[in-house]
């Protein structure tokens, strides 16, 4: 069974992943994808701890990719997280089948302009995500399980095809 959702949200783990999309998916684990937080013991310690009750993984791209199929064959429900468009990215292109992409929070930074009320977007994450849907991905924003799902190419002209 495992993986059952897919989330890019520069949140990583906080209260809609835990609350909305864990009471809706019920994860037995969560993979936080980051090569940032993989990298620092203290933010790793922090992640794991994030979610009670939960066996929360922190992995860089590396060891994601290469744990991504042993985790499909897993019991229970697994979550994977990463913080952006580029991440996604990096998984699909070292070979990760995620095929379906939630993306629950970009939030605004300098240099990105408003998609929605929780998508910004650069120039960068423009060409992620295409590079992403052009290998078969689908990006669906949403941030909570009872919001409808839209693909993102219809709130931004610019990655439509």
């Amino acid at each position: 069974m495992s993986w059952v959702l897919h989330r890019i949200d520069d949140r990583l783990i906080h209260g809609q992943v835990l609350v909305a999309w864990g009471a809706r998916l019920d994860p037995a684990r969560i993979w936080v994808v980051d090569d940032g937080v993989a990298a620092s013991e203290w933010e790793r310690e922090l992640f794991r701890e994030a979610a009670p009750g939960v066996d929360v993984h922190v992995a860089n791209v590396v060891e994601a990719a290469l744990a991504y199929a042993a985790e499909a064959e897993a019991p229970g429900r697994a979550f994977l997280l990463v913080r952006d468009l580029a991440t996604a990215r990096r998984l699909v292109e070292a070979g990760v089948g995620a095929r379906e992409w939630n993306v629950g929070g970009l939030h605004y930074a300098p240099g990105k302009a408003k998609v929605n009320d929780y998508v910004y977007l650069d120039a960068a994450d423009r060409a992620d995500a295409r590079a992403l849907l052009e290998r078969g991905a689908t990006l669906g924003v949403q941030d909570v399980p009872a919001s409808e799902p839209r693909p993102l190419a219809s709130f931004d002209a610019a990655l439509a095809a």
